[in-house]
């Protein structure tokens, strides 16, 4: 009995709260199955506080119901809302830099999709799958369906 407390006291050191809160992703994919039209951008905060809200050059930001979108981190993005130093020089997002999803709902609320658990942009990263669903006004709070491997 004394050994089978010190290895499952020994598993619980080995899991890292650290690992648990957070995930290295390079690909966002959005599905919209609500009954609305949105736009789906990549956030997030530069080190002087300033918002960001980008998406990949050339690929529209908006999808009916039923509709999907996914979005390759490094490609060479446009600056919806934020600074001109909200990319880099190559149009990139640096990498390292905390991002997660940001629904816009047409004629409804707007809806962040940052977690607690925090996404991290890695080239060499997974994939992250987030979802709406509802109406404009209801249940429509964007949820993580797949996160990547840690």
């Amino acid at each position: 009995m004394r050994g089978i407390l010190l290895l499952m006291g020994l598993s619980v050191m080995l899991a890292s709260p650290a690992q648990a809160s957070e995930v290295k992703a390079g690909i966002m994919e959005y599905k919209n199955e609500g009954a609305y039209t949105s736009r789906f951008f990549i956030q997030y905060e530069l080190d002087n506080g300033k918002k960001c809200l980008v998406k990949p050059k050339g690929i529209s930001a908006y999808t009916g119901p039923g509709g999907s979108l996914r979005y390759v981190l490094d490609d060479p993005m446009k600056v919806y809302t934020g600074p001109d130093n909200c990319i880099d020089k190559n149009m990139e997002i640096r990498q390292g830099q905390q991002v997660w999803g940001r629904i816009l709902i047409d004629m409804g609320d707007s809806e962040t999709c940052k977690k607690s658990k925090s996404v991290i942009f890695r080239r060499s990263g997974g994939t992250i799958k987030y979802e709406s669903k509802g109406t404009t006004k209801n249940n429509n709070r964007c949820r993580v369906t797949h996160w990547p491997k840690e």
